[in-house]
């Protein structure tokens, strides 16, 4: 039986909450949050050559879940792909300007969610939060240990 102290529990109600705000301020721009915060980082690397690895491993997402954002994003006309001039056996992810118009939108949903969790709070107890949070996720990374485009296929379901 878990104790009153239990985070893992609150850690999964506010995961839960934030996603339904979010899927709930996005539905206009036909965006998941997921697809959002992977847009928002092609946006911000633009000038990069980003791989799906890398998204797997900023995101800690599995290889497959990551392709699946993408052919969607693609799907909805806010990301297309190019040859890589310097390694033809690559494509470059290429953000549209449709994905462009939409980002503004949708960083300011993100930034009005994060208003809201974190409005009450003084930027020392913001500060402390956050590092707590580096930890736990450095420790559930200790004890997973894999990067997460490397994980078995019967973990990525």
């Amino acid at each position: 039986m878990l104790s009153e102290l239990a985070v893992s529990p609150r850690i999964k109600r506010i995961s839960n909450a934030l996603e339904r705000k979010r899927t709930l301020d996005l539905e206009d721009m036909d965006l998941t949050s997921s697809q959002a915060f992977v847009l928002g980082y092609l946006i911000r690397h633009r000038e990069e050559n980003v791989t799906p690895g890398d998204i797997c491993r900023h995101f800690d997402l599995s290889h497959p879940t990551v392709t699946g954002i993408l052919q969607r994003l693609e799907n909805k006309g806010f990301i297309t792909y190019a040859e890589d001039n310097s390694d033809r056996r690559k494509k470059k992810i290429c953000v549209t300007d449709k994905a462009k118009d939409v980002h503004q939108n949708a960083m300011a949903c993100c930034q009005e969610t994060e208003s809201l969790v974190t409005g009450s709070m003084s930027e020392e107890e913001l500060r402390t939060l956050v590092g707590l949070l580096d930890r736990v996720i450095a420790n559930i990374g200790q004890v997973d240990g894999l990067d997460p485009c490397q994980r078995p296929k019967e973990e990525q379901k």
